[in-house]
């Protein structure tokens, strides 16, 4: 009994802020470009919304978000009107700079190509904030790579199409000289990947470990025709002011995973993939974003059973059962573990911290 009952008390200490915590969202103007495309594709309007669980006065605020599984919903929606499997391809060819509004704006100030890309980089939270888009340099190659968010589903494949297609085929018209090298996706080769080449100018590759747009080094220097140093500092203030505005929701993940874990640790081995899953990502940008926050899954692991322990020992649970409960195979291992993190042993660490009753 005593077993069942601290096992019950550690879950619900354990248990996660809200199990409805909203997921992220998305800008309603992104949704509204979706819909615009579907409708020049003789796609009806009303279909697509019902689909994405999505209704008119949403999308009319020109600052409005909608959950991004909507988003997800709605490209998945739109691929089945139009029964085309590359349809994300041409999704933003001719999108104008003006549709981004102020980020769009701050792109077009800023003085070089790089630059540009730091800035979209730092605010993209703004357009979405469950995917992710990085700039990395490798040598002599610079490259643009995107992680969609959640497990793998038929949108992410449109996403990546719709995203490297606004990198590579759309941003050389904004900056002259501009040229990508090759592009890459995760999804398997369609049946026409002649079709990719077309669209995008550059030599495509499918079936890698990461979707990226790949350029030479020195395009990052090459400069913007409309540099503007006092306007780039106006859009960028504006462009704080508003990820002010949004929950932070991406440097929550450390406390997300720690309510994870604590719910977790009872059932034995904590896997990343399991983890990563209930937080609607993949292992990969699980362990980025936790490399971001500058720690990782086994210290985070370690934070969350030091505090359970320094609790439950105060409560008075016996230490067997607190550590099967820490999930530890054996009493020994977390005796070892309790003390690295405190110099003493959990009997020692207890008869100078236990509760009095009142």
């Amino acid at each position: 009994m005593k077993c069942a009952t601290s096992a019950d008390t550690l879950r619900q200490y354990a248990m996660p802020i809200a199990a409805t915590e909203p997921g992220p969202t998305a800008w309603a103007r992104v949704a509204q470009l979706f819909l615009q495309f579907a409708l020049r594709r003789g796609v009806e309007r009303g279909p697509l919304l019902r689909a994405a669980r999505l209704s008119e006065p949403e999308l009319e605020d020109p600052d409005g978000r909608v959950p991004l599984e909507s988003l997800y919903d709605l490209l998945e929606a739109i691929q089945q009107a139009t029964g085309d499997p590359e349809f994300g391809l041409e999704l933003p060819l001719g999108l104008e700079i003006e549709a981004l509004d102020a980020l769009g704006f701050l792109f077009m100030t800023s003085p070089t190509f790089g630059s540009a890309m730091e800035r979209m980089l730092r605010y993209q939270r703004l357009w979405n904030e469950g995917e992710r888009l990085e700039l990395s340099v490798e040598g002599e190659l610079a490259c643009l790579s995107y992680e969609p968010y959640g497990p793998a589903r038929l949108a992410h494949v449109a996403m990546a199409q719709a995203t490297l297609s606004d990198i590579v085929a759309n941003t050389p018209r904004f900056v002259p000289g501009l040229a990508f090298v090759r592009a890459c996706f995760r999804h398997a080769a369609p049946r026409e990947p002649a079709r990719y080449e077309r669209v995008l100018g550059v030599p495509v590759a499918f079936a890698q470990p990461r979707v990226q747009a790949q350029l030479a080094r020195h395009m990052l220097e090459l400069p913007i025709p409309d540099a503007n140093s006092q306007l780039c500092a106006f859009f960028e203030r504006y462009a704080s002011q508003k990820l002010e505005q949004l929950s932070p929701l991406q440097n929550s993940i450390v406390d997300r995973l720690r309510a994870v874990i604590r719910r977790q640790l009872p059932e034995g081995e904590l896997k990343l993939t399991t983890l990563a899953e209930q937080l609607h990502m993949s292992a990969r940008t699980l362990q980025r974003r936790l490399q971001d926050q500058g720690t990782s899954l086994q210290a985070e692991l370690e934070e969350v059973r030091r505090q359970q322990a320094l609790y439950f020992l105060q409560d008075g649970t016996a230490i067997a059962e607190l550590s099967w409960l820490l999930g530890y195979a054996e009493p020994a291992s977390f005796h070892h573990a309790f003390k690295r993190w405190t110099g003493m042993s959990p009997e020692g660490w207890r008869a100078t911290h236990r509760l009095t009753p009142l």
